[in-house]
């Protein structure tokens, strides 16, 4: 029972990660002439807010966050050290429970899988009503 679960809870993680790579693939390729992104809101409605981030600051964070899920964030190397050095620190600190820790980030990446798709689509659509093309 329990290997089934687990099949398909990464089942459902690499749907997610498949999902989310495919929408910023599509973005990509839709996206020619990505200066016409730049002092436009991602959302419909305009913001005041002088920290929000204009759909070419999503674009390329979209980007960015595509290279790190295809190629990793550190070379292998480098991620290696950094594993031992918090196996170190785990060791001394008590025991957490582990479980409860997965679940708990496992849950939030889904999440957040979940809402780079949607921004991938959203600036995808939203670009094609820039360019006069109908979605």
């Amino acid at each position: 029972m329990q290997a089934t679960e687990r099949q398909q809870q990464i089942s459902c993680f690499a749907a997610a990660v498949a999902k989310c790579s495919s929408a910023i693939y599509h973005m990509e390729e839709m996206v020619m002439f990505p200066s016409l992104l730049r002092d436009v809101p991602l959302e419909s409605a305009t913001s005041s807010d002088p920290g929000t981030r204009d759909m070419y600051e999503h674009y390329i964070m979209l980007k960015s966050i595509k290279v790190s899920m295809e190629n990793g964030l550190i070379p292998l190397d480098e991620w290696k050290t950094t594993i031992a050095a918090a196996d170190k620190e785990a060791d001394a600190v008590e025991t957490p429970n582990l479980e409860a820790l997965f679940y708990s980030h496992f849950a939030g990446l889904l999440q957040t899988l979940n809402c780079l798709t949607k921004k991938a689509n959203l600036l995808t659509k939203r670009y094609k009503d820039i360019i006069g093309m109908a979605y």
